[in-house]
């Protein structure tokens, strides 16, 4: 048997997320009988894969810079092998006949000697991370795991973007992503002229502008994927970007609303955002909790489609004074008018409405109510599911529940 660092930690990685995938299955799974022991194999199975992907990937970057920093100490073995490898002409000392005298430092200390080239950027929160991991592989390794499942799954949200990105960047176009993001960027180019011929000019141009979003977004995502993303910088950029596009979305809201055309959004403070419906003149603000992208195959003319998922908002009368509390369909929200000029904002109802026909102001709905908020999708593109009516039917459900169930939605098509 022969792998590189390279093959054999990539390799590790995707198995490692597969089982990750097959747990949380089994995790939201909806049947009365949930087979609670099956459901941590599989999730054992992606703690050691993963683990063991990252330790061979960082012991690839550190060996490409040096390939001393991988010993952990250089004693006569080392030594002896090195010759051999040079005598023999061979690519690695673990190929010469001391390839089992020869130890390579461990996982801790592989990333504290990372840590020390110049041209490597481990971020904290992705070294916590890894020594979460660590920790879980050490315990599994060596004794009976009793872990909280929460604290696991918080480990891995958003584990292989942050993966995949520092990956890509340490070590070059030689990584394959975990996701199929590097197969999504090179048949992009592949099929933009059969996209052509087939008049799909809107698909290549939409494709065009979502990759390069994800890209700068720092997520990881292929055609025939679905992701959600909790990092509300990353779903930021990602939003603003397209939305700065010259492509046009639609949208529906969880509250049955049909708003047409959507033509901006904006960021405010404390992770609120607002969009703007121009076929309703109206603007509607909520909490961001994350965002789940659906990226369709690339040669039809479907749509991609991004779900926008709600965080709650306590409603506070001294901070809407006058304000009148809305309830349809489980969905809280109020209504309120903003100035177009010094963003004077008015709650009292007994004004607002007055005011809401003033040309100068602006008519807002905040929505306070978590849940799977709107879904957008691209107009002049296709879609084929009725997904106004499945975020009215599944508003309240959470985020990584819906991401497991809309990927097992449209790879068997049922829900």
């Amino acid at each position: 048997m022969e792998l590189d660092f390279l093959e054999n930690g990539i390799d590790s990685l995707r198995k490692g997320f597969e089982n990750l995938i097959e747990y949380e299955n089994l995790l939201f799974n909806n049947s009365n009988t949930k087979p609670l022991k099956k459901r941590f194999y599989y999730l054992k199975d992606a703690i050691v894969f993963v683990q063991h992907g990252i330790e061979i990937l960082i012991k690839k970057i550190i060996h490409n810079h040096s390939e001393y920093l991988i010993f952990s100490q250089i004693d006569n073995n080392v030594k002896n092998a090195l010759r051999q490898k040079n005598d023999r002409k061979l690519n690695s000392v673990f190929e010469t006949d001391l390839k089992h005298k020869i130890h390579t430092v461990t996982f801790i200390e592989s990333i504290e000697r990372l840590k020390i080239i110049p041209s490597i950027s481990l971020s904290s929160n992705l070294e916590k991370r890894l020594l979460e991991l660590e920790n879980y592989r050490n315990i599994i390794m060596h004794s009976e795991p009793h872990f909280k499942e929460n604290e696991i799954n918080l480990t891995f949200d958003g584990l292989s973007d942050e993966l995949d990105t520092f990956f890509s960047e340490s070590i070059g176009n030689k990584y394959k992503t975990i996701s199929g993001y590097d197969d999504l960027i090179k048949n992009t180019k592949i099929f933009k002229n059969i996209l052509k011929t087939k008049g799909l000019e809107l698909k290549i141009k939409s494709i065009e502008i979502l990759t390069k979003a994800i890209g700068d977004a720092r997520i990881s995502i292929g055609s025939n994927e679905v992701k959600r993303i909790t990092n509300i910088n990353n779903c930021s950029i990602f939003l603003t970007q397209i939305f700065n596009s010259d492509i046009i979305f639609g949208t529906d809201l969880y509250n049955g609303y049909c708003s047409g055309k959507v033509t901006k959004l904006k960021r405010n403070e404390n992770d609120t955002f607002e969009i703007y419906t121009a076929d309703n003149d109206c603007y509607f603000e909520f909490k961001l909790k994350s965002i789940i992208l659906y990226i369709p195959e690339i040669d039809d003319d479907q749509s991609p489609i991004i779900f926008i998922e709600s965080d709650e908002i306590e409603f506070q009368p001294t901070n809407y004074p006058g304000a009148e509390l809305d309830e349809r369909s489980n969905i809280k929200s109020l209504f309120y008018v903003k100035a177009k000029v010094g963003n004077k904002k008015i709650y009292d109802k007994d004004t607002v409405y007055k005011e809401s026909k003033d040309n100068t102001y602006n008519d807002y709905t905040l929505f306070l109510t978590k849940g799977l908020f709107c879904f957008l999708n691209i107009q002049g593109l296709e879609y084929n599911l009725n997904y106004n009516r499945i975020i009215y039917d599944h508003k309240s459900m959470d985020g990584k529940k819906f991401e497991v169930e809309l990927r097992n939605l449209l790879i068997k098509d049922d829900l």
